[in-house]
């Protein structure tokens, strides 16, 4: 606090406070804003440039920004290759926010600090993907960020992994949870909203063992999130921009290749049910909201409480009496988690 400012402040405080007892003002109080995630200093971060003379940047990827690894990546690059996944990236994006609902990372309460997307081209071709879920700033970039990495090769006519990627990038944004069976489940279905191979799922688990063995997966969890969504969702009421099912990669084949899919209205509110889940339980164990460790991220004794968040939600969403009998059955197996 600015030591100058003080008398001034005991001042314009004690006329709040004449006014309020002559009955000629009404004091208001502060509504508490909402808890921001940290913006962390990275110490060590690789040598970073920015593409900023990138081949087509008004390619509507709202926020996103590319780097290379090294100055000689940049003169590497493919144009094709680059713009190509700018569409995917873009196609993508718009899909999460206008079709599905969801808030953009940008704009959710954890990420208030950050700026914008930084998106890595590795020069080794180490992992397909990889994205961060804290925000950062370095020497290489001083503004705060949130981050993704992609093998430098990557093909986004032949590879969703952009796509999957900026999907955790939403995921982070909305629910603290790493649970391979949501984390990797969840954004794996999410590829079939590009790819168009939408399934209606294998049948919901009916008993505890069928149970144990769906959070026990990862991205092989994706049959249960399409089967819920299918049954909470049968006649897949939803419609896909003509601008987007428009866009074409080099080669021809469409970005946008799904016609129908299920669940597009009940996904934002499974978000928000996590959310709040999450919350409640960092108050719970008196954790910061955005600061958990990254072992109970992923701890699968948290499994209760998002089956929790999971019947809060198909709970709001559609009532006992309209629920389809396999649906009815698969809530009746985990109503004791909401206890």
């Amino acid at each position: 606090m600015d030591k100058h400012l003080s008398p001034i402040r005991h001042w314009w405080g004690a006329l709040l406070l004449l006014c309020a007892t002559m009955g000629k003002l009404t004091l208001a109080v502060a509504q508490p804003q909402p808890e921001a995630g940290e913006c962390y200093y990275l110490q060590r971060d690789g040598s970073l440039e920015e593409l900023a003379n990138d081949p087509n940047p008004a390619k509507g990827v709202d926020g996103i920004h590319f780097f290379v690894e090294s100055p000689d990546q940049s003169e590497a690059l493919n144009a094709v290759q680059l713009e190509d996944l700018e569409l995917q990236l873009a196609a993508a994006d718009a899909l999460y926010r206008d079709v599905l609902g969801l808030t953009p990372p940008l704009l959710m309460p954890r990420y208030q600090r950050a700026h914008f997307i930084m998106v890595i081209l590795r020069a080794v071709h180490t992992r397909g993907g990889q994205a961060y879920d804290e925000v950062v700033r370095s020497a290489a970039s001083p503004d705060c960020h949130i981050r993704m990495a992609l093998g430098g090769h990557v093909n986004a006519a032949r590879s969703l992994t952009p796509a999957h990627e900026l999907f955790h990038l939403y995921q982070n944004a909305h629910m603290m949870f790493k649970q391979g069976w949501v984390h990797e489940g969840l954004a794996r279905w999410s590829e079939s909203l590009l790819r168009g191979n939408v399934q209606e799922g294998s049948p919901l688990p009916a008993s505890d063992e069928a149970l144990e063995r769906v959070m026990q997966e990862s991205y092989g969890a994706a049959p249960f999130w399409q089967r819920l969504f299918y049954l909470l969702d049968p006649q897949a009421n939803v419609s896909i921009p003509d601008v987007l099912r428009g866009k074409r990669y080099h080669d021809g084949s469409q970005v946008v290749a799904v016609t129908k899919f299920y669940g597009s209205a009940f996904l934002p509110l499974l978000f928000s049910s996590l959310n709040e889940t999450g919350e409640a339980l960092a108050k719970q164990e008196q954790w910061p909201v955005y600061g958990w460790a990254e072992a109970e991220q992923s701890s699968l004794r948290h499994n209760e409480v998002i089956l929790s968040a999971v019947h809060h939600a198909v709970s709001t969403y559609m009532p006992v009496a309209d629920q389809p009998e396999e649906l009815r059955v698969f809530m009746q197996l985990i109503e004791p988690m909401t206890d």
